[in-house]
């Protein structure tokens, strides 16, 4: 009989192991049964308890699968379980230890809300690695125009909370969004805390110059295929002082107009980072990873920690993406491809065709109850890349 690696035993008490070094005081009765919901959520590709107990094996097969489901729909209304006091203290220990390999010490915070159907709507803030993102803060409101949740508070909150993350580090943050964060609280709060924003405006904001004139900013001085900056100008009602940049070269079908208190050279391109950092993500909590909007009836409580669990998810697995694209010679007989190399102007581009979410995800799936022994780390080390 061949051996089996990466079975679910090894790998929950990996997650297990993980759990009680990054979050010593959590609970005993949680412990028990966290491990096993991340581990099923991953093999399922799912957050709906019914399809979480169905891949749950060993002791979990001697028990009747309606209890196990029942068990899993506890944790996730159990009061005595503090979901965003968990994922802070499970982020502030990834974080912890990771170091940048640009020496320019940037790093990227993209926010914006994404909205499960008309049932919930979240507050997400995520940091880009590579081309993806992991989410760092968040905050989840009940149904879709919850007012709350797009209120300046709630937004304030989430700033405040990433910059106290990397408070006594040697990073910059860059927050970027798009162009509902348009507003001059917004954009003077990030100013106030030292960091740098690259936000989009909208087209019918007014920009004011300093000789008294103003005009659309959809008006302001462009070129068919080079960027304009505008310096020193003011924007919104409250004249807002700061710089912007007009391109209407990206293959989009407005332009863009980005607001930076930053380097104006490089806006355009800092603001591109926001796509795959968060719509990405996005995508991974729905329709290509965890099948979110399959979640309708829930309590807030219970969404919130159902989405944590969630987020935890995401955050491992593209943790070991990076893991597989930085260090290949562990992984050489894996074969996945996640690059392809294109021809382009006569030369030989490699281009990612996976992201780091899906090639985490693939990889995770592929050594589970493997015949061949394939490297899967649980010590949730994140690697810039």
């Amino acid at each position: 009989m061949n051996k089996l690696y990466n079975t679910q035993l090894h790998l929950t008490s990996g997650f297990t192991k993980f759990f009680l070094k990054a979050i010593p005081d959590i609970r005993k009765s949680h412990l028990n049964i966290l491990p096993f919901i991340i581990f099923g959520m991953i093999i399922s590709e799912s957050c709906v308890p019914s399809d979480i107990a169905k891949v749950l094996k060993d002791y979990f097969s001697s028990i009747q699968f309606d209890s196990v489901s029942k068990r899993i729909r506890r944790f996730f209304s159990n009061k005595l379980f503090n979901p965003y006091l968990f994922y802070h203290k499970f982020i502030t220990y990834i974080l912890s230890s990771f170091k940048s390999k640009h020496p320019d010490k940037f790093i990227y915070i993209t926010f914006d809300h994404m909205f499960s159907k008309h049932n919930y709507t979240v507050l997400m803030f995520t940091m880009r690695i590579g081309s993806f993102g992991i989410p760092i803060w968040f905050k989840c409101f009940k149904n879709y125009s919850n007012n709350d949740a797009f209120k300046f508070k709630s937004i304030k909150d989430g700033i405040s909370s990433v910059s106290s993350l990397f408070k006594n580090t040697d990073f910059k943050l860059v927050f970027l969004a798009d162009r509902w964060f348009g507003s001059s609280k917004i954009l003077d709060f990030i100013d106030s805390l030292g960091h740098t924003y690259c936000v989009r405006l909208k087209g019918n904001i007014w920009v004011y110059f300093e000789n008294g004139s103003k005009i659309k900013a959809k008006k302001l001085k462009h070129r068919k295929y080079h960027s304009v900056i505008h310096h020193n100008v003011f924007i919104t009602n409250d004249h807002f002082k700061t710089n912007v940049v007009y391109s209407s070269t990206y293959d989009t079908k407005d332009p863009w107009i980005i607001a930076t208190n930053g380097n104006t050279s490089k806006a355009l391109k800092c603001y591109s980072y926001r796509f795959g950092s968060i719509e990405c993500m996005f995508k991974a909590q729905k329709s290509n990873g965890f099948n979110l909007e399959k979640i309708s009836n829930s309590s807030l409580d219970s969404f919130t920690t159902m989405y944590t669990c969630v987020c935890t998810c995401i955050t491992y697995l593209t943790i070991l993406g990076v893991d597989f694209s930085k260090n290949t010679n562990c992984y050489k007989n894996v074969k996945i491809e996640s690059h392809k190399n294109y021809l382009i102007d006569g030369k030989k581009v490699k281009k990612r065709i996976m992201s780091l979410f899906n090639l985490g995800l693939t990889l995770f799936k592929r050594a589970f109850n493997s015949i061949i022994y394939i490297r899967i780390p649980l010590s949730f080390k994140l690697y810039d890349i």
